[in-house]
C-alpha cells in the first residue's frame, strides 16, 4: 500500500504537470501522430482514434481455438489485438482483445472484448462479444491493481505473442515510463491517439506490481507528449476480465 501511494503522488504530479496542455486544445498534430493510413477512420468520443493493429499472432491454441470459433461466427469481422487472459472451465475460456468492422456498406470499427470457449473435445466457439469502451480507462483516476480484480478465475495472459508498436509511439512510451517505481510496463498493443496540444496516447500493457508478492495485471497507460517532445505518463486504469464475463 505504501508503494501504491508513492505511484499515486507520482501520476498526480505528472498530471498536474501536463494538465493545462492536454486539457483539449484543438491544435494542429505534432510529427509523433501517426499518417492517417495507418489508422482506423471511424473514431470514438472524446477525440480518441483508433490505432489499427496488425493481426496479432495469438499462442498456437488460442489461434487454433479462435480460428475455429470464428468458422460459425456470423457478427462483425473480427482481427485479433491482443490475447488478454484464460480461464479454466470444463476446457477453456480465452479472452482476446479483437477490432470488429461491421458488414455494412459503410463499416465502422470498434475494440470488442471476445471469450471463445473451447471445450475437451476440440470444438470452440465465441460465446460474449463485449464493447471495450477505451475512454473509460483514458478517463478518471488511477487505478490500483489487486489480486480482488482477476475475479473468477480469470488469469492474465503471461504467454503473449508480440505486436508490432510504431517506433515514435513506442519512444513515447519509454520516454514516459522511465521513471516509474515499482510498476513495470509492457506495452502489448497502441490502443489509440488524441490529438490535443501535443498528442496523448493509449497503450494495453501486461504490468508487474511489485508489492509484498508480485501481481500481473492488464492496464490501459494514457501518455501525453507535449509539442516540446516532453512526455509523462498521466492515467493507469485496470482492465477486470471479470467485467467482460457478465
Amino acid at each position: 500500500m505504501i508503494m501504491f501511494k508513492k505511484l499515486c503522488a507520482a501520476f498526480l504530479a505528472l498530471t498536474m504537470m501536463f494538465a493545462v496542455s492536454a486539457c483539449g486544445s484543438s491544435e494542429q498534430p505534432s510529427d509523433s501522430v501517426q499518417t492517417e493510413e495507418s489508422r482506423i477512420e471511424e473514431g470514438v468520443s472524446g477525440g480518441w482514434e483508433l490505432f489499427d493493429n496488425e493481426a496479432n499472432a495469438l499462442p498456437e491454441d488460442v489461434q487454433a481455438a479462435f480460428d475455429k470459433a470464428s468458422e460459425t461466427f456470423t457478427g462483425s469481422e473480427l482481427k485479433p489485438v491482443a490475447y488478454v487472459a484464460s480461464q479454466v472451465v470444463a476446457g477453456m475460456n480465452y479472452m482476446i482483445l479483437c477490432e470488429a468492422a461491421t458488414a455494412t456498406e459503410t463499416p465502422t470499427t470498434s475494440y470488442q472484448m471476445v471469450i471463445v470457449y473451447a471445450d475437451l473435445e476440440g470444438n470452440a466457439e465465441i460465446t460474449q462479444v463485449k464493447e471495450f469502451d477505451l475512454t473509460a480507462y483514458t478517463e478518471g483516476e488511477n487505478s490500483e491493481i489487486s489480486a480482488e480484480k482477476l475475479a473468477g478465475g480469470w488469469e492474465v495472459a503471461e504467454d503473449r505473442s508480440s505486436v508490432v508498436i510504431p517506433q515514435d509511439a513506442k519512444d513515447v512510451f519509454d520516454k514516459a515510463a522511465e521513471n516509474l517505481d515499482g510498476n513495470e510496463l509492457e506495452p502489448m498493443a497502441l490502443l489509440g491517439t488524441q490529438v490535443v496540444a501535443g498528442t496523448n496516447y493509449a497503450f494495453l500493457c501486461f504490468s508487474t506490481l511489485q508489492t509484498d508478492e508480485t501481481i500481473n495485471g492488464i492496464q490501459v497507460v494514457t501518455v501525453y507528449e507535449d509539442l516540446d517532445g516532453n512526455a509523462g505518463i498521466t492515467n493507469i486504469s485496470t482492465v477486470d476480465p471479470a467485467d467482460y464475463n457478465q
